[in-house]
């Protein structure tokens, strides 16, 4: 199954370089939302260009100008801020439980993985990948009645960005548990799809580093 992974990041190595280790993997349990206004606008759905195409330029203006957007609308935000309390209970109900599973803000490099990964929305399945240039994460977004997976590529950061993957730390009940910590002092937990390849993909990427 893992070297499936690696096959689908592959598809995305650059001219000489070289994969190292792949790895499927989802965000640990507790990692926190980012506010919507963090995020950018979803794409339209196809249903939704037809109906707009359709539309005389004008009522097209309209019908966009009546999206709240939560980073251009004071109403929009403070709904966004009301809609999020109750994940915001769960996810403090989830930290008490499996502990902390993230540290640093928003403006941090896992709070810049976080975004990132908040961004592909509608996606069922990522993949973490260490080359010997760079880290880079991908995240199936083909339609769940879709059987071919169809990969993109939502985040990366040069290799010496992350300091150390620590896989199954003490202190936690999460099996394939690995928390990517990067040079600035964050770090977010992932859980490895299948828990016995997190310690392997840890391995994997100390040897590199």
């Amino acid at each position: 199954m893992n070297e499936e992974r690696r096959q689908q990041a592959r598809q995305f190595l650059q001219p000489g370089e070289h994969l190292i280790a792949a790895c499927a993997h989802e965000l640990g349990p507790g990692v926190p939302t980012p506010p919507e206004s963090m995020l950018a606008p979803p794409d339209p759905s196809d249903l939704q260009r037809r109906i707009e195409a359709r539309l005389p330029r004008q009522l097209r203006q309209i019908a966009k100008s009546r999206v709240l957007d939560p980073r251009r609308s004071r109403a929009a935000a403070a709904a966004d801020a009301i809609d999020r309390m109750p994940d915001a209970l769960d996810q403090l109900g989830t930290r008490l439980m499996h502990g902390k599973n993230m540290e640093g803000g928003w403006q941090s490099a896992a709070g810049h993985f976080v975004i990132s990964r908040a961004n592909v929305r509608r996606s069922h399945a990522c993949v973490l990948a260490l080359t010997d240039r760079r880290w880079f994460a991908l995240a199936d977004v083909s339609p769940l009645w879709q059987s071919t997976p169809v990969m993109k590529h939502y985040w990366e950061v040069p290799r010496a960005a992350v300091a150390a993957v620590r896989a199954n730390p003490t202190g936690v009940l999460q099996k394939g548990r690995m928390d990517i910590e990067f040079t600035d002092g964050s770090w977010v937990a992932l859980l490895a799809t299948a828990p016995q390849h997190a310690t392997p993909f840890a391995a994997a990427s100390a040897r590199y580093r």
